[in-house]
């Protein structure tokens, strides 16, 4: 049997720059963790491919041509694997590799999913599209004889995850997974709005080979800080959905929307500059961090209040709260909020257990045991 080439990518927690970050320009801030994606590829003889994924119980079979593009038909949780695949096969073959036969197997850590009670099995929030996206890529590449550079295929996963989807994201998510934690500005939503929906090696080879116009700085948290993360295991908002609403406040009123947006913004800037000083050591630097996160997060608050969006509803206001007295410095619903998960940050780990038992002894959330790991991609 040929030798595996593995590549993992890790989750994330959105702190700062939900909604904000979708505006080119407006600064985000992602930690990753600790719970990956691992994709395992092995060269198959000739050019046929397997894309199985053992814990959806789902396997297709197909074919690579020579140009690099996948025919295979797959059932609509394996679209985006066969979409990374694809792609980067076809990248490569218009970088003068010879297309090979592969089978990619796929596996979540278990922080990415969780089960309610009637047995269901729901995903935590953390990114495991984004991370399946760069980690896949990164198999293929190294089946390939072909370097993994993380630029590349940050780009390639981006223009999967779009090709997958129909839709251009902010990129956030997929450029944690690459990175790992970051503080990250969109790019151009343009770059990609004018590829075909089937582009040919070529057309892929170029967009990537273009400088995108996104800015990535790695930024961990301080030292001494710690995460914790929780699910809600009722109904959750569907992140589509939320943007979708606050999409259509921006048309209907602009200019509170824009208000909106840029005290956000300037909120999250400040939580930056609040936490560069924590690491200096400046007292009362962690008092301006909490001060500036709440703006920020209450005018999240708010913007959901006005396009009638559950971004943070009340009792989870109260939540939130509650938590701040029980070892949170600072907690927010994570991403583009609703009842999906919640997330708090500790500066000390005495705090973070306070946090943690607080949580996991509260009804209605179902505690994720996972910590920061600032790496991205790994081989």
């Amino acid at each position: 049997m040929d030798e595996a080439n593995v590549a993992s990518a890790p989750g994330k927690i959105l702190w700062l720059g939900g909604y904000s970050v979708l505006e080119p320009g407006n600064i985000s801030m992602v930690t990753t963790v600790d719970a990956k994606v691992t994709v395992t590829a092995r060269r198959l003889p000739g050019n046929s491919v397997i894309l199985d994924a053992p814990q959806l119980m789902m396997k297709a079979e197909g074919s690579l041509s020579d140009s690099g593009g996948l025919l295979v038909n797959v059932e609509k949780p394996l679209l985006l694997l066969k979409a990374c695949v694809g792609t980067a096969a076809s990248y490569l073959a218009a970088m003068g590799y010879k297309p090979t036969g592969m089978h990619l197997v796929t596996k979540n850590d278990s922080p990415f999913s969780y089960s309610v009670d009637s047995g269901k099995i729901v995903k935590s929030g953390l990114g495991s599209s984004a991370a399946l996206s760069v980690a896949s890529i990164a198999s293929v590449f190294k089946a390939h004889g072909a370097a993994p550079e993380k630029e590349v295929v940050h780009k390639l996963a981006q223009i999967s995850h779009s090709l997958a989807t129909g839709k251009v994201g902010s990129g956030f998510d997929i450029a944690a997974a690459s990175y790992g934690s970051i503080l990250y500005s969109r790019y151009s939503p343009e770059l990609l709005k004018g590829l075909p929906s089937e582009p040919s090696g070529d057309e892929i080879a170029s967009l990537a080979g273009r400088r995108w116009d996104y800015s990535i700085e790695p930024f961990a948290l301080p030292r001494g800080f710690g995460i914790a993360f929780a699910n809600f295991t009722g109904e959750s908002m569907i992140t589509t959905q939320g943007i979708g609403s606050v999409a259509s406040f921006k048309k209907s009123d602009p200019e509170r929307y824009w208000e909106l947006i840029k005290g956000m913004e300037r909120a999250n800037r400040d939580s930056i500059e609040a936490l560069r000083r924590i690491r200096k050591g400046e007292e009362g630097a962690e008092a301006l961090f909490t001060k500036a996160f709440d703006e920020g997060r209450l005018l999240s608050k708010e913007l959901g209040i006005l396009s009638k969006t559950p971004i943070e509803p009340d009792d989870c206001t109260a939540l939130i709260d509650e938590s701040r007295k029980h070892g949170a410095l600072v907690s927010k619903l994570p991403g583009a909020g609703g009842k999906d998960s919640i997330a708090g940050i500790s500066a000390s780990s005495g705090n973070l257990e306070t946090l943690k038992s607080f949580w996991k002894h509260r009804s209605g959330l179902d505690f994720i045991e996972i910590r920061e790991d600032p790496k991205g991609l790994t081989l």
